[in-house]
């Protein structure tokens, strides 16, 4: 009666470090198809620009986080033509709303996509390249990201360990020369 239950005692932790282990893959495996995720929509948008040369500075969203909490229209008319103008803004536009999971919906909410998802543009006219952002709220905490200040103070202050980011810098061809 005793080895029954020594061998019940030693089959029940096993199960339950079974369960834990499987928690923990469940949760590494949301990470992953997030990071995916992220890189699928910053090569969105590196796209976007690389495919509207003339209108190369509009796409510099100058500390704005598009995505999660952004709630306006983007608008630029300091680059291009008319026409590219507005290739911008609804690629700017577009972007942010998949950054907000709108590409699913389930009961009228948005469920796609990334927790909490933001997403930065950064414009160097000298250098002519953009530094391509997206943040999101990670699962468990791990290592800030310090490959941008996009988000920083979105999940808990600049310290928090629960930000995940993916970064782009991409240069572009000077034009006009």
């Amino acid at each position: 009666m005793i080895e029954v239950l020594i061998t019940l005692l030693v089959f029940s932790v096993g199960l339950l470090g079974y369960a834990s282990l499987q928690s923990r893959a469940q949760k590494a495996q949301l990470e992953v198809y997030q990071r995916v995720y992220a890189l699928n929509l910053i090569d969105y948008m590196v796209d976007q620009i690389q495919s509207n040369p003339s209108a190369q500075g509009c796409y510099g969203l100058a500390n704005v986080e598009v995505g999660t909490g952004f709630s306006g229209s983007y608008s630029c008319s300091s680059y291009g033509t008319a026409g590219t103008q507005a290739q911008v803004v609804d690629a700017v536009n577009e972007w942010s709303n998949l950054l907000k999971g709108s590409n699913e919906v389930a009961a009228g909410k948005n469920v796609g996509g990334l927790l909490n998802a933001r997403g930065c543009i950064l414009y160097d006219a000298v250098n002519e390249t953009y530094t391509v952002s997206v943040v999101w709220q990670g699962l468990v905490e791990t290592i800030q990201p310090t490959s941008t200040t996009c988000g920083n103070t979105s999940y808990g202050g600049a310290t928090s360990k629960l930000r995940r980011a993916v970064t782009y810098t991409l240069q572009t061809p000077t034009l006009g020369s």
